[in-house]
């Protein structure tokens, strides 16, 4: 047996779909969490430029989510990628633009400009006008199975949650099945156990403590709410 360590910051969304691929396997394995700006020395010595997250496989070390979450599937007994070929290459184009949406998720966090908030929030929901063709009425994005795939998207939906549910973004309006499908991820105990427990509160507060936008919106959000 493997012995497995997964290694990098509480807030990173890039190690949660190892953890819940580690998780739906049932798998043995050390989490590590490290502040991101004070480093131990031996992650430094582990990892190049101290770069996280990393897994350590035996002592062996992985860099980068998607082969993170790649050897962990086949490592481990269970495959959570489809049996077709061209249905697993497909997951995996999909899984590799999830991380666009992060980014584009990180500016609607982060922007204090009302021009750039509205550009990323048109690219994500574009992203994820696609996505909501390409599942249809599935439970998850290949049927009634948790794939790989569904795991890669946990932390996408996740700040889409935060969003939409407490600063009114907006973000899943008139897109049914991406936000059923969203619904249905966050609803899986592998994915809710993929954060530490005040993961939301916190991430909520951190928005709050801002100057970006999406506070001002909270904000405008709970005036109107007074007023209703």
């Amino acid at each position: 047996m493997i012995n497995l360590e997964i290694v990098g910051y509480d807030f990173c969304p890039f190690i949660q779909p190892a953890i819940v691929t580690l998780k739906e396997k049932g798998a043995a394995f050390t989490m590590t969490y490290i502040e991101p700006h004070e480093k131990p020395d031996w992650v430094r010595q582990v990892s190049p430029e101290g770069m996280t997250p990393f897994l350590l496989g035996d002592g062996k070390v992985l860099f980068e989510s998607a082969a993170i979450n790649e050897f962990v599937n086949e490592a481990i007994s269970g495959d959570l990628h489809p049996r077709d070929a061209f249905l697993k290459a497909q997951n995996r184009m999909w899984i590799s633009r999830s991380y666009d949406l992060l980014d584009y998720i990180y500016e609607l966090k982060t922007t204090d400009s009302q021009n750039v908030f509205h550009a990323e929030k048109m690219k994500l929901r574009t992203k994820l006008r696609a996505l909501d063709e390409a599942i249809g009425e599935n439970t998850f994005f290949n049927g009634a199975d948790f794939s790989l795939i569904d795991g890669a998207f946990a932390p996408v939906f996740r700040s889409i949650a935060l969003l939409d549910g407490q600063f009114a973004a907006g973000i899943l309006d008139a897109l049914p099945n991406v936000a059923r499908w969203s619904m249905n991820i966050l609803d899986r105990p592998s994915v809710q156990a993929s954060v530490v427990e005040s993961f939301d509160a916190r991430s909520a507060e951190k928005i709050l403590r801002s100057h970006a936008i999406a506070a001002r919106l909270h904000s405008s959000s709970a005036a109107a709410s007074d007023v209703f």
